[in-house]
C-alpha cells in the first residue's frame, strides 16, 4: 500500500481502527505514513501515547472531546480534527486557545452515508470559519466514502466511488475559488484506493484494512 501511494505521489495517513495496534501504527509510519487516522478520542489518546506524533480524528467528537485532544497537542503532538457543524469549529477553537496549542481542523463532507459529514453545499462556509477561528489551522477537507468499501459487485463499486469522487472535486473546486484551497484531501480507503490514487483529487489516503486483509477483500475483490 505505501509503494502505490508513493508512486502516485499520494501521502498514506494509515487508519487504526481495524487494528487498534500502536506497535503496527509505528511500523506503518516507519514505511512512510504520514501519521495515523484514529476513529475516536480515545483511539487517538492510545496512539500518541504509544508514540505516534501525527493523528487525525476522522470522526466528529463530543463536547468533551475538545479539551483532550487540545492536551494531546499540549504534549508536541500534531492532532487534526474532522468537524461538520459550526458549533464543533467553535468548541474545538475554544479549547485549543484554552491549552495555548493550533489543532489541524477538517471539513467532513458527507459522501452519501448520511451518518457524518457536511453537505457540500456548507463545505465553504465552514471552511471559512475555520480559517478565521483562533487557535485551528484549516488543513483541508475529507470525504470517506465507507459505504463503498465492502461492495461485492466491482463495477457498482467503482461507478459509485467514480461518483463520490466527482463531487469531492466540485467541492474543491468551490473552496478554490473562495481562496479557501484545502491543504489536505484525505479520505478513501482499502477498498477503492486504487481508483482513488488514480482520481488525481486526494492527496492522502486512509486506507487502514489492508494492514490485516481479512478475507473479505478479498472475496469482494480487493487488489
Amino acid at each position: 500500500m505505501q509503494s502505490r501511494c508513493d508512486k502516485a505521489g499520494v501521502r498514506l495517513r494509515a487508519h487504526g481502527k481495524t487494528h487498534k495496534c500502536s506497535t503496527l501504527g509505528r511500523l506503518q509510519v516507519a514505511g512512510g505514513a504520514v501519521g495515523l487516522c484514529a476513529q475516536s478520542v480515545g483511539e487517538a489518546e492510545a496512539f500518541v501515547a504509544g508514540g505516534i506524533r501525527d493523528v487525525l480524528v476522522t470522526a466528529p467528537h463530543p463536547d468533551w472531546g475538545s479539551p483532550r485532544l487540545a492536551e494531546l497537542a499540549k504534549g508536541g503532538a500534531r492532532i487534526g480534527a474532522t468537524v461538520d457543524d459550526e458549533r464543533q469549529i467553535a468548541r474545538l477553537g475554544a479549547a485549543a486557545r484554552a491549552a495555548g496549542v493550533t489543532l489541524d481542523c477538517v471539513i467532513d463532507i458527507d459522501p452519501g452515508t448520511h451518518r457524518t459529514g457536511a453537505h457540500p453545499s456548507q463545505v465553504v462556509a465552514l471552511a471559512a470559519l475555520a480559517a478565521a477561528t483562533e487557535g485551528l489551522s484549516y488543513a483541508g477537507v475529507q470525504a470517506y466514502a465507507g459505504h463503498l468499501q465492502h461492495m461485492d459487485d466491482i463495477g457498482a463499486r467503482r461507478t459509485a466511488d467514480d461518483a463520490v469522487t466527482a463531487s469531492l472535486a466540485g467541492a474543491v473546486a468551490q473552496l478554490r475559488q473562495a481562496n479557501l484551497a484545502p491543504g489536505v484531501v484525505t479520505g478513501g480507503g482499502t477498498g477503492t484506493h486504487a481508483w482513488d490514487l488514480d482520481s488525481g483529487v486526494f492527496t492522502e489516503i486512509q486506507a487502514g484494512s489492508y494492514a490485516v486483509m481479512d478475507v473479505e477483500y478479498e472475496a469482494c475483490g480487493g487488489p
